[in-house]
C-alpha cells in the first residue's frame, strides 16, 4: 500500500483557512480537497483514477504537508520557482485517510477536478528525519509545488520508493503532537507564526451541569465513495438535550505575547432554518495553553425525521483587518434527530389516555370506575403530553 503526500502552500487568502481547519478540527472528522490534474504527479493522478473505479481498495494513508519559500509575505504572489529544501520550509500538517475519492471532467484532461475527501488522524512529528528525507527525494523528482508548469508544480504525489522502507514512520494516530506542528509553524517563522491556534478535542453530552457520554462522529448513510459530495461524517444529537465542545487553545510563551489578548472563539449555527441550535451570543475567550468547554442546546420541533446541521468556530481578533484569517477556524456538523424511546412512550400514553375517555362516553361504568379511569385518563395524558413536549413542538415545522 502507498502512500499519498498532499501539500497547501496558502499564498491565497481564500485557501489560507485550509491549514488552520486541518489543524482545528477533531480526530476523525473529514475534510475535501480538491484538485485540478495538473496540479498531481501522474502517477498520484492514476492511482486516484483507479480508486475511483475500484473504491474498495479505499482506505489509503495520507501525508498532508505546508510548504512555504523563505521570507515570503502574506499576501505577496505565487513564487515563481519550485520550493527547494535550500529556500522553503516544510511542516506535516497532518496524517490522514483517503477515504472517498470522485473525479469532475473538464473541458481538458488538465482540467479535471479531482474530489478527495480525508478522514483527519493524528500528528506526525515534524522533526522526524524521514520527513526531510521525503522532501529531498520530492524535490529530486521535481515533485513540489511552484516553479514550472509541466514538469513541477506538483501538490500531489505518491510517496517515493526510496521511503517505502519508511512508510509507517510517516504515518501517526498520536494527537498528543499537535502542538509541536504549531510550535514549527511559528518558530519557522512562516506567514502563521502570529495567529491565534486552538483545536476541538471532544464533544459531549452534558448532564446535570457536568461532562457526560462523547459523543463519536457517525458516517451518514447515503454515503458514497466516488461522489464528489456525499461523504460525510457528523455529531448524532438528540433534541432536548446539552452539549458540551471542548476547546484547547497553544501558544509557546514567545508567541503569547504578541497574540491579542481579547480575541475570541466565534460559535454561530449553520444551515439551520430552525434555530435548533441554541448558542450562548458570548464568544469563547481564548486564554493560552487551556483547555475549555462552551455549552449549547438542542431545540426540538415538529419534524419526524433526522436533520443536518452544522456549528462554525472561528477565531475573531478586534480590529483584524486583513483578508487572510486571523487563526483557527472549523465546522462541526451534526444530525438531529428526537429521542425515539421517549417519544414514542410519550405518544402511546396519549393514545391510552384517548383510549381511556373514550370508555368512558361509550360504556358508562359506574361512578367508582368513572372516577379512577377519569383519573388514570388525566395522568396518562399529562405524563404523554409532557414526554411529547420535551420531543415535539406543535405547529413549529411550517415556520
Amino acid at each position: 500500500m502507498s502512500l499519498f503526500v498532499v501539500f497547501d502552500t496558502c499564498t491565497h487568502a481564500r485557501y489560507y483557512g485550509d491549514v488552520h481547519e486541518v489543524l482545528a478540527l477533531p480526530q476523525g472528522a473529514v475534510i475535501r480537497y480538491e484538485y485540478k490534474r495538473r496540479l498531481f504527479k501522474p502517477d498520484a493522478a492514476q492511482a486516484v483514477e483507479g480508486l475511483a473505479l475500484t473504491p474498495s481498495q479505499l482506505p489509503m494513508p495520507v501525508l498532508l504537508m505546508y510548504g512555504e519559500k523563505n521570507g515570503f509575505k502574506q499576501g505577496s504572489g505565487d513564487p515563481a520557482t519550485m520550493l527547494t529544501v535550500a529556500d522553503s520550509v516544510f511542516v506535516p500538517t497532518r496524517s490522514a485517510n483517503l477515504i472517498a475519492v470522485a473525479i469532475d471532467k473538464g473541458a481538458t484532461s488538465e482540467d479535471d477536478v479531482f474530489y478527495l475527501h480525508l478522514e483527519l488522524r493524528g500528528f506526525v512529528d515534524p522533526d522526524l528525519p524521514e520527513v526531510g528525507q521525503l522532501i529531498a527525494a520530492l524535490e529530486g523528482a521535481n515533485s513540489l509545488p511552484f516553479g514550472v508548469a509541466g514538469t513541477q508544480q506538483t501538490w500531489v504525489s505518491l510517496l517515493p520508493a526510496s521511503l517505502f522502507p519508511h512508510r509507517d514512520r510517516l504515518i501517526n494516530d498520536n494527537p498528543d503532537l499537535w502542538s509541536r506542528i504549531i510550535d514549527k509553524l511559528i518558530t519557522l517563522p512562516t506567514q502563521f507564526r502570529n495567529d491565534v491556534f486552538w483545536r476541538v478535542r471532544s464533544l459531549s453530552e452534558e448532564k446535570n451541569g457536568a461532562r457526560s457520554n462523547g459523543v463519536k462522529l457517525v458516517d451518514r448513510a447515503g454515503n458514497q465513495r466516488v461522489d464528489p459530495h456525499k461523504w460525510l461524517r457528523d455529531y448524532p444529537l438528540l433534541e432536548s438535550n446539552r452539549y458540551l465542545v471542548e476547546v484547547q487553545t497553544y501558544s509557546t510563551h514567545d508567541h503569547g505575547a504578541t497574540v491579542p489578548g481579547d480575541s475570541t472563539v466565534a460559535l454561530t449555527s449553520m444551515d439551520d432554518d430552525q434555530g435548533l441550535l441554541k448558542l450562548s451570543p458570548d464568544p469563547l475567550p481564548i486564554v493560552p495553553n487551556q483547555v475549555a468547554e462552551k455549552r449549547f442546546s438542542v431545540t426540538t420541533d415538529s419534524a419526524l425525521g433526522t436533520r443536518y446541521i452544522g456549528m462554525r468556530l472561528e477565531t475573531q481578533v478586534p480590529n483584524h483587518t486583513s483578508q487572510f484569517a486571523a487563526g483557527s477556524m472549523c465546522t462541526l456538523t451534526f444530525s438531529i434527530r428526537k429521542e425515539r424511546t421517549r417519544f414514542i412512550l410519550g405518544v402511546t400514553l396519549v393514545l391510552v389516555s384517548i383510549g381511556l375517555g373514550a370508555y368512558i362516553g361509550v360504556a358508562k361504568p359506574g361512578v367508582r370506575w368513572t372516577v379512577i379511569d377519569a383519573i388514570a385518563t388525566a395522568l396518562f395524558l399529562a405524563v404523554g403530553a409532557w414526554l411529547m413536549n420535551q420531543q415535539f413542538k406543535i405547529g413549529g415545522g411550517g415556520k
